[in-house]
């Protein structure tokens, strides 16, 4: 069994194809897993095109392959008008904690903000604190257009809080996020068409705080997605098109 991870795939028939590929070419099974770093656009289009999302949802489930998605600002948060229940993934999962599920998509499952998963991969055991969302830069021109803006793309002052008090109650390994600690960003990847003070940077600034908690011998590899971009560090990885085994 193996876990994977990659980033934004915002529902793009060309990225699935591309994760079918890999995971013919590693011969995954749905024992493996791919953690995706939000946005990954299975709750995307809702009543405007449930058909689409039925189809893109129904594709998905064909994959070798299990799903464990962080939440981003693109995407609908999973609900129970939308088929979803919590349950629990324990015992001869890779990955281990309270999930969002629904039974008609049985490999497609969504983690929770503010809890803590347990991943077993190919060479150790890691505690993983989830907290997904971020703010979207093109927020006006989504509402101008009558494209998706979703009002809670961003963690509520309730997960923050939650999220801080896991980090200082339990030993994180990791972080997985969709967005980043302010300290992170990839400026050189800011879209030059976008006036950087009118961005809500709030997300990345409570990261940026949760980060300084951590004692300094034990700042966690922080993942995630958002920016479209690959880099790799000894403090974090950014990942966008990359597939990565999680070891």
């Amino acid at each position: 069994m193996a876990v994977y991870m990659t980033g934004d795939i915002h529902g793009d028939p060309w990225r699935f194809w591309s994760i079918e590929n890999f995971c013919n070419n590693h011969k995954t099974t749905t024992d493996d897993w791919l953690i995706c770093l939000g946005d990954v656009g299975l709750n995307y289009y809702g009543a405007k095109s449930k058909k689409k999302e039925i189809a893109i949802k129904n594709e998905v489930a064909k994959l070798p392959i299990k799903m464990f998605c962080i939440h981003g600002n693109h995407e609908r948060r999973p609900s129970e008008e939308d088929g979803y229940i919590e349950t629990e993934l324990c015992g001869e999962h890779s990955i281990r904690g309270h999930v969002l599920w629904n039974p008609n998509y049985p490999n497609q499952f969504f983690a929770i903000d503010g809890e803590i998963y347990v991943i077993q991969t190919s060479e150790r055991t890691l505690d993983a604190l989830v907290c997904g969302g971020a703010y979207s830069v093109d927020k006006y021109y989504r509402l101008q257009c009558g494209e998706n803006w979703f009002e809670d793309e961003q963690p509520s002052e309730f997960t923050k809080g939650l999220v801080r008090l896991m980090a200082t109650r339990y030993p994180i390994d990791i972080m997985l996020t969709h967005t980043c600690p302010l300290r992170f960003e990839p400026k050189e990847l800011f879209l030059d068409c976008i006036d950087q003070s009118t961005v809500d940077t709030s997300t990345e600034k409570f990261f940026d705080e949760l980060y300084e908690q951590f004692p300094a011998d034990q700042k966690p590899m922080w993942y995630f997605g958002h920016f479209h971009g690959d880099k790799y560090t000894d403090d974090y990885v950014m990942l966008f098109n990359d597939i990565i085994e999680l070891k």
